[in-house]
């Protein structure tokens, strides 16, 4: 080979050794490749070793075979890194770089509705509005395998229970809400009529306190303190005292805010009839007070077609007009010798509540006259008065002024309407002493007298003379006598066969025992009172043996002969009458004590046909 031929020879190897030498060197250092960066979703910024290279999808050229650090953001997403090794294959269908994004926080927004509108609405503390209202809400998480942070929506509004609501991030929409009152104001119209419809101005009470007179408004504030808490109820009482019942219902919540009542008219009332008086409990005698309730009806006028001329001898107030502590209640009497004054045991309470009982005097013939007071005291029990038909002017009543724990038979001179002289102790031995009644003028005095222990405390019939003389104990057991004359002693006692009180009578000497009434429906009544005439031939007394209305026994006066036939009732009032009385001087004239009118008085009636 020429010289020339060789050169260029080697010149054209050491060529291809450049060219194949650069052609390595780009392979390595300078030549580049593109490949796709996509992301789930779409819309991230990549950076690729710390530079920015636009967002997803996007293509990136790559140089060279050295590891890619890649990264992508988005808002809402947590960033996502991924290392990327190039291999050596070229061309543009390498596989894409794909970063999956995970959400770090949701947008969602929730229409809230609620009933009442106008709730104050806080999303986690921060006020958001009022509703009704569109609210958006963000959910968080701090990492991807962390749960959604739940939200909490308060609803308050005043007088309401507030409520919360919590959402979470799979809530679709908030469901309406409900507030429950708490606090709520109701302003109720009560109106009154009569059973014929007149419109009455009645007496509006709340819980006990009077607030109106009808027809009125009344408003009234329920509140509660957690909605699982029932409303408050409130009693109200409509009525005119003494006039009309009262008419009682309950305010509630849900009821109707108008409330018409019908006032029924008071016809009667239950009066306390009090009496001092022995009675036997389990250990024996006892002197106590004793409260009887009985029916007093306000009507004061009788059906009875025997007697005429009703009048009231004394006027003490209806009982549900005074305070309940303060009752007062006449509990016996007697008749003055001239038939123009009436004496009686009244019972009343002192302030401190203790009951005591005092005599007084009155004129018969006048309702409204004066009182006079004879005895006096707050400490004694002066009861069952009853003085002599003659002249004597010798006032007998059963007392606890010598010993409190029991009564004695105690004497004294009425004259003009006042005592005079000194007050005498008739009785003084350690037996119960009680019921006086005179015998023959004023020189025998009838009692019952009973040992104060069981198995001897059993009432007797007892005599003395007003000297202290001739003390004397019948073999006759009774529970209450009431009037006698020269020739009989009319007592009560309970019948064995019936359990009911009968009338019987005995000569003065305690011999003779007879039944006063045969009638067999009034064997099976209580009969007691008896009192007889001047002459004998006439018996009052008092029986519960008529029925009221509901079929209840009531008291009423009644007349029969001594030998116990011409039975005939006296009055005709579903009060009850008792304790009946002749007057010594008036033909056909009797006095009772009776609870119409709604207290205990003293009243009076003549015979139609005489005495």
């Amino acid at each position: 080979m020429k010289p020339a031929q060789k050169q260029n020879h080697a010149s054209r190897k050491q060529w291809q050794l450049l060219v194949g030498l650069l052609a390595l060197s780009a392979f390595f250092y300078g030549c580049t490749t593109a490949i796709r960066v996509e992301s789930n979703p779409p819309g991230a910024t990549v950076t690729v070793n710390g530079q920015s290279i636009g967002t997803t999808p996007v293509q990136y050229q790559m140089q060279g075979s050295k590891p890619l650090d890649v990264q992508a953001t988005m808002t809402g997403y947590f960033p996502e890194y991924l290392s990327y090794t190039p291999d050596s294959q070229s061309g543009t269908d390498k596989a894409p770089i794909s970063l999956n994004l995970e959400r770090s926080q949701i947008d969602k927004s929730y229409e809230v509705v609620t009933e009442p509108a106008g709730v104050s609405l806080m999303l986690d503390g921060r006020s958001v509005g009022i509703t009704p209202i569109t609210v958006p809400v963000t959910y968080t998480r701090s990492g991807k395998k962390d749960p959604w942070a739940a939200k909490t929506l308060e609803l308050s509004k005043t007088n309401y229970q507030s409520e919360r609501v919590t959402l979470s991030v799979d809530d679709s929409k908030v469901a309406p809400v409900k507030l429950a009152l708490l606090k709520d104001e109701r302003t109720y119209s009560i109106s009154a009529t009569n059973l014929d419809g007149d419109v009455l101005a009645a007496e509006v009470s709340l819980d006990g306190k009077v607030v109106g007179t009808t027809p009125c408004k009344l408003p009234i504030v329920y509140q509660r303190a957690d909605k699982m808490k029932p409303w408050p109820r409130f009693n109200v009482v409509v009525e005119i005292p003494g006039r009309y019942k009262p008419s009682r219902f309950e305010l509630y919540y849900e009821r109707d805010t108008n409330i018409p009542r019908q006032l029924e008219a008071v016809t009667e009332i239950v009066a306390k009839v009090i009496v001092p008086e022995v009675v036997m409990t389990p250990t024996g005698a006892a002197f106590k007070v004793t409260e009887r309730p009985a029916v007093a009806t306000l009507n004061l006028k009788d059906d009875s077609t025997s007697v005429s001329d009703f009048k009231m001898v004394t006027s003490y107030q209806r009982q549900d007009m005074r305070p309940a502590n303060r009752i007062e209640s006449i509990s016996s009497f007697t008749v003055t010798p001239d038939g123009q004054s009436v004496v009686y045991a009244l019972s009343e309470t002192d302030e401190n509540g203790n009951r005591y009982s005092n005599l007084y005097i009155k004129r018969a013939d006048d309702s409204s006259g004066g009182v006079s007071r004879l005895t006096q005291g707050s400490r004694f029990m002066d009861v069952q008065p009853y003085i002599a038909n003659d002249t004597s002017n010798y006032l007998v009543f059963a007392s606890n002024r010598g010993d409190r724990s029991k009564p004695d038979i105690f004497r004294v001179n009425l004259v003009e309407s006042r005592l005079t002289g000194g007050i005498s102790r008739l009785t003084s031995d350690n037996r119960f002493n009680f019921g006086p009644t005179y015998g023959d003028s004023n020189r025998q005095l009838f009692f019952l007298s009973t040992e104060p222990a069981f198995p001897k405390a059993e009432p007797q019939i007892s005599s003395i003379r007003f000297d202290g003389s001739l003390p004397t104990q019948l073999p006759n057991v009774a529970v209450q006598i009431n009037n006698a004359y020269p020739e009989k002693v009319f007592f009560v006692r309970v019948d064995e066969d019936t359990g009911k009180k009968q009338i019987y009578s005995i000569t003065a000497d305690g011999k003779l025992e007879t039944a006063l009434i045969n009638q067999e429906d009034f064997r099976n009544a209580n009969c007691y009172d008896p009192c007889v005439s001047s002459d004998g031939q006439r018996v009052l007394f008092t029986a519960d043996h008529a029925t009221g209305a509901g079929d209840r026994a009531n008291s009423d006066i009644y007349l029969i002969n001594a030998d116990g036939s011409g039975l005939q009732r006296l009055t005709y009032n579903e009060s009850d009458d008792f304790a009946p009385q002749w007057s010594p001087t008036e033909e056909g004239v009797v006095f009772f004590i009776s609870t119409r009118g709604g207290a205990t008085n003293i009243w009076r009636l003549k015979l139609v046909t005489g005495r």
